[in-house]
């Protein structure tokens, strides 16, 4: 076997003994080599490479009848940390929220900030500042509304952003992994998490209060973007709703789900349709429906769900997404 083989196949060794002790957060060399189908021998080495990186922490020691103790070891989830942050509106106010979370998704630092304005600066200090209190941090993630096309912010709802290649900037600034994500691309893809639904296509729209809807599409288990990341902006599409009036769409907001309903269902004929709008209660989507069964027949129309819970939905797609990069 050549050298770059021998490399190679060490390389998968050491993170399937990553994912397993991951999941199973702890373990004795014996039951690794069992539980990965390793030799005791290749256990050993792997153990002592992964204890020096810091990876792995030796958690205590296994009572015995009467010999050496073993030792159990245990994944470090704090080896490798990510820094998220995510912007919505609350109460028409631009939010930020920022978080440190480690390799279980579990937050270890959290913080909010009212923004008024959110331009490509807006971070750089707070990113600074936790990147000094928190040295493992090994990737970013950044979520907000709008669309990266070519590297650069060509669709956003804060106009100071506008043309600007945000990403790269913080990329240049920080010389880390920076995951940029569309917020409802996000949250679609945290709605698919939490309700186990990665063999579903899975349609999310959300309508906020201030600014125009966006859209996420889901499918065949991933995030679909289309070729330049454009994929989800139904504000652009000519069904006579003037997104950009909030006023206007509260007071059309039926007629502008049905329009939406109907778009999606026979472009793309999702299994689950989710709508986001806050204080929209759920059996007001009904006679809407009833209007579109009139267009659509029923055997046809995904699940539709109308949730209030776009916030939880985000923040956890985000999670995921920004530990991707330190996944083995």
């Amino acid at each position: 076997m050549t050298v770059g083989n021998v490399n190679l196949m060490k390389q998968i060794n050491m993170n399937t003994v990553r994912r397993v002790l991951k999941q199973y957060k702890k373990a004795t060399k014996p039951q690794l080599a069992k539980l990965t189908g390793l030799s005791v021998v290749t256990i050993n080495s792997l153990v002592e490479i992964l204890l020096s990186k810091g990876e792995l922490l030796i958690a205590e020691l296994e009572e015995s009848g009467g010999g050496r103790p073993a030792a159990i070891y245990s994944f470090n989830a704090e080896h490798s940390l990510a820094l998220i942050i995510y912007t919505n509106e609350s109460e028409t106010k631009d939010l930020a929220h920022v978080a440190v979370i480690n390799l279980y998704g579990e937050t270890i630092f959290t913080h909010e900030i009212v923004m008024e304005e959110i331009s490509e600066n807006s971070f750089d200090s707070v990113i600074k500042n936790l990147l000094e209190k928190f040295p493992a941090i090994r990737s970013i993630g950044i979520s907000m509304p709008g669309q990266e096309i070519n590297g650069k912010m060509e669709i956003s709802d804060y106009a100071s952003l506008e043309g600007k290649a945000f990403t790269a900037h913080l990329r240049d600034q920080f010389q880390l992994p920076v995951l940029f994500e569309n917020d409802v691309n996000a949250a679609v893809f945290g709605y698919c998490n939490s309700n186990h639904c990665s063999d579903k296509n899975v349609v999310g729209i959300y309508i906020p209060e201030k600014y125009p809807l966006g859209a996420g599409l889901f499918i065949h288990g991933d995030i679909y973007r289309g070729k330049d990341g454009f994929a989800g902006e139904p504000k652009f599409l000519p069904d006579g709703i003037d997104w950009e009036d909030p006023t206007y769409v509260l007071e059309n907001l039926s007629a502008a789900l049905k329009k939406l309903i109907i778009t999606f269902t026979c472009l793309l004929n999702p299994d689950i349709l989710v709508i986001y709008r806050k204080n929209l209660a759920p059996e007001s989507i009904y006679p809407i429906i009833d209007e579109v069964h009139q267009v659509i027949k029923g055997e046809l129309m995904p699940e539709i769900i109308i949730s209030n819970s776009f916030s939880e939905d985000f923040a956890n797609g985000i999670r995921h997404i920004a530990l991707k990069p330190l996944e083995p």
